[in-house]
């Protein structure tokens, strides 16, 4: 008999971006032969939802009918305007326009019968908005959509779930969705620069105020040395955007080699920005390694800056753009290449460098360790490797287990794909630090292979930097947070690749 795997895990590995699976899954332990449950039906309705998206044609509008009669059926057992809702806008994509229409006027009446409904005031708006667009009432859905956004102005998750299922709605109904962009999250930007520049310059200041006034971003990713870093969060503070600051160093190491050193003036200006910011992200390092150089460090937390300026624009349907202030003539850094290979908006401003500064943040010739991805896999069969002779010669063995370091992130997805491909059961995670990669501490091998032994199969493990960093990768990817993995070293977001 099959075991029975909980609808909410079930429910985990769709939101983790592995659908396939989870119909698997959920097939295999009974739920799709449930009737009188709510919540599996519920699921049913999201799950083959996540089908129709990923089929065409003919194919998609059958995925599509059948999640809209799961979601009606969950709404005839116990009446929520959730599964209603979703039943009505998926009987519109499935090639019912009078269904979609009839359970649109139920959601309405029931919205009207229960003030309760909706999981708060913004939803409650939101699912009438719905309702009204399905019923061809356009004028008030953008009256009640307004009024919703009105009522919960950041919830800007919601906002971009909203205005993503309204634009399949419009879509099937031949309708304009531009009015949608007044209502959209505004950018989300990643910045960085120089240190040795002049802060009495005005402009600079005047270019900086110029393109945040431009641009408008509501959020903005990066570190808070001095100089540019803390020139352009104080003008994304004094805008109103969120702060998000994302540094290589403990909050007074960092302060102390990349902000103190170039005058009091700028470590209060950190103080107060540090206090300002909405999350402080700080890149840990290892129990049983030496400082990391600043180079590599900064390098590092950079490109997990990036990751999360793009990880947060997608998540708002909105759009990734960054700020960089270089020296005249300077070349440019490895990361405004990756960010430009991203094909995002990236904006620079080229100032005088002072003439007594130098940079902090020259590789030193002693440093071996260097920024590369380790991939694990666990539960291998005998002849999974031989299958892939050639990557299988870069492996190394640690117990039971594999292991390999490369540089090349993309060259190991791709194995780590096949991996899965030849048995779906193998445990592998994938991380990116600052390590030799003839000689990775014992702890970061230990981390990989915790990471790894939390996978249910499926999917890729990865820490959050390590998640982060791959959404600068080209190429549709499912990268979801799962939840928290406890090691001997503490807590550990969990996120998986699929």
């Amino acid at each position: 008999m099959s075991r029975v795997i909980p609808i909410r895990k079930i429910l985990s590995l769709a939101r983790a971006g592995n659908p396939a699976r989870a119909w698997v899954l959920f097939q295999s332990s009974g739920w799709d032969a449930r009737t009188d449950d709510p919540k599996a039906l519920t699921l049913k309705g999201r799950l083959l939802k996540d089908q129709a998206k990923a089929a065409d044609g003919a194919e998609r509008v059958r995925l599509y009918r059948l999640a809209a009669e799961a979601y009606a059926a969950a709404a005839e057992l116990e009446r929520d305007s959730y599964p209603l809702i979703n039943a009505a806008a998926l009987a519109l994509l499935g090639g019912k326009p009078e269904r979609a229409r009839a359970l649109a006027q139920e959601t309405l009446a029931l919205l009207d019968e229960d003030a309760e409904q909706g999981e708060n005031a913004y939803w409650r708006a939101a699912t009438r908005a719905e309702a009204l667009l399905l019923l061809g009432d356009e004028t008030e859905a953008r009256a009640a959509l307004a009024a919703g956004i009105a009522q919960l102005p950041q919830a800007w998750e919601d906002h971009a779930a909203t205005i993503g299922q309204f634009e399949l709605i419009l879509a099937e109904q031949g309708g304009d969705a531009a009015w949608l962009d007044r209502h959209r999250p505004p950018p989300s930007l990643y910045f960085s620069g120089i240190i040795g520049l002049d802060e009495a310059d005005p402009t600079i200041q005047q270019d900086i105020e110029a393109i945040v006034e431009r641009e408008k971003p509501g959020f903005g990713f990066g570190a808070l040395a001095a100089g540019a870093d803390i020139l352009i969060a104080e003008a994304l503070h004094r805008a109103g955007a969120e702060l998000h600051i994302i540094l290589p160093y403990p909050v007074d190491r960092f302060r102390e080699l990349s902000v103190a050193p170039f005058g009091d003036h700028w470590g209060l200006r950190f103080d107060a920005l540090v206090e300002a910011a909405s999350t402080l992200d700080v890149l840990t390092e290892l129990p049983d390694e030496e400082e990391r150089s600043l180079a590599v460090a900064v390098e590092l937390a950079d490109l997990v800056a990036m990751g999360q300026c793009i990880r947060n624009a997608g998540v708002l349907k909105s759009r990734p753009k960054a700020l960089t202030i270089t020296g005249m003539d300077d070349a440019p850094r490895r990361q405004h290449l990756v960010w430009a290979d991203t094909g995002h908006d990236q904006y620079a401003i080229s100032v005088a460098r002072k003439a007594d500064h130098h940079s902090i943040t020259e590789l030193s010739d002693a440093e071996t360790r260097e920024i590369a991805w380790l991939l694990w896999a666990d539960g291998l069969d005998g002849d999974a490797l031989s299958k892939m002779p050639e990557a299988a010669r870069e492996f190394q063995t640690a117990g039971d287990a594999h292991y390999r370091i490369s540089t090349n992130v993309a060259e190991l997805l791709t194995t780590s794909r096949s991996l899965l491909l030849h048995n779906a059961d193998s445990r592998i995670s994938l991380l990116i630090d600052i390590m030799d990669p003839q000689k990775p501490v014992a702890s970061l091998l230990e981390q990989a292979s915790d990471m790894a032994g939390a996978s249910g199969g499926g999917a890729v493990m990865a820490d959050q930097k390590s998640a982060m960093v791959l959404m600068l990768q080209s190429g549709e990817r499912a990268i979801e947070e799962i939840g928290e993995l406890q090691t001997a070293y503490g807590s550990l977001p969990l996120w998986s690749i699929a």
